[in-house]
């Protein structure tokens, strides 16, 4: 890996962990709202004698509660500033480039038409971050609707309804999965979302930047694709460099929370026809302190002890990793998609055989 484009990796690194305190700050303002809306539905609940409703006064009661979380949700798709995350990861990403290429003025920042659109037109997981959101309200309005006719059919007050909703006795409720999924759906849209804003700026300057790199951090709750992943390299045209050869497939995030991110393979000064030293080394970060930026998954796995291999890629995965018989690489397939343990098994025997 050329120096200069080590000595990025701390800089995109700092931004990425700018990228996911501003995540948590936009988490903050969804799950504030999704709190009152907690507080209107359980109003809505304590208003009448559940129990002595008839059927058409309960279904009455449950399109209320249907058009409320509607009406939040509403309110929940816009609130993450998604285009102000998009404009601030591609600044930052214009100064970091700018640092080594010849000043700021030298690094060109995508279009503000796109910086305007990127939130409804980058999709997050495959959809629309609208699609999600409406996929959320809806799961909401159907679990609030089944716990009321659950209790209903119990035979229930209305306090023993509403505990289905907030949950009792250290068992979720209704509103502690609403809570996680909104949350997750926050932190992967701006994870999304600042990836898209880099890689569009890495694009626009593409006589600098030769390709991309997916970076994953080097800790115990990384996720094997993510391991798999770590360290494959990418043209800007996202054909693999050898020796990767998995496919870009949309790139980071590879998954919902996931923490990974591309940065960028920059042409050296010799390339750019410059007579002007690279810059040295730097490390990254992983659970054990500060390693070299180039250190690859299965070399930060081989010095580790067997209970923690254990307990990171499961027994059976550890066991043919430690004995050889795959690498990370092999924790997905030609599609980067995961693999089975057992098919891990067949292609360990298959190599043996040959």
């Amino acid at each position: 890996m050329a120096s200069r484009d080590q000595e990025l990796f701390d800089e995109f690194l700092s931004q990425a962990l700018d990228i996911l305190r501003l995540g948590v700050a936009q988490k903050n303002v969804v799950l504030a709202r999704l709190a009152k809306l907690e507080k209107e539905l359980i109003g809505k609940l304590s208003e009448a004698d559940i129990s002595a409703l008839k059927k058409r006064d309960v279904n009455r009661l449950i399109a209320d509660l249907n058009e409320t979380v509607a009406k939040t949700y509403t309110d929940v798709a816009t609130s993450p500033d998604l285009p102000g995350v998009a404009a601030y990861a591609a600044s930052e990403t214009q100064e970091a480039l700018s640092v080594f290429y010849l000043g700021k003025a030298a690094i060109a920042m995508p279009s503000a038409a796109y910086l305007e659109s990127v939130a409804s037109n980058v999709l997050i997981q495959g959809a629309p971050s609208a699609a999600w959101w409406k996929a959320q309200a809806d799961d909401t309005a159907f679990k609030f609707a089944s716990q009321v006719r659950l209790g209903l059919v119990a035979g229930e007050t209305n306090q023993q309804i509403i505990a289905r909703i907030v949950g009792k006795s250290g068992q979720p409720g209704v509103m502690d999965t609403v809570r996680r999924n909104a949350a997750s759906l926050v932190q992967t849209s701006v994870q999304t979302v600042a990836n898209d804003a880099r890689r569009t700026t890495f694009k626009t300057n593409d006589d600098v930047v030769k390709g991309v790199r997916q970076v994953s951090t080097l800790d115990s709750h990384t996720t094997p694709i993510c391991m798999a992943y770590s360290g494959a390299a990418w043209d800007m045209s996202y054909k693999p460099i050898a020796p990767n050869n998995l496919p870009f497939k949309g790139g980071c995030p590879r998954h919902f929370n996931c923490r990974s991110l591309e940065v960028p393979i920059t042409k050296t000064f010799k390339e750019m026809g410059l007579d002007i030293p690279e810059a040295p080394t730097s490390t990254r970060a992983s659970d054990e302190g500060q390693i070299a930026a180039d250190t690859s998954f299965d070399a930060f796995l081989k010095g580790k002890s067997k209970a923690y291999l254990d307990n990171k890629l499961g027994p059976g995965r550890a066991e043919l990793f430690r004995a050889g018989k795959i690498t990370l690489r092999d924790l997905v397939n030609g599609e980067g998609n995961p693999v089975s343990l057992e098919q891990l098994k067949e292609l360990a025997r298959k190599r043996r055989s040959r």
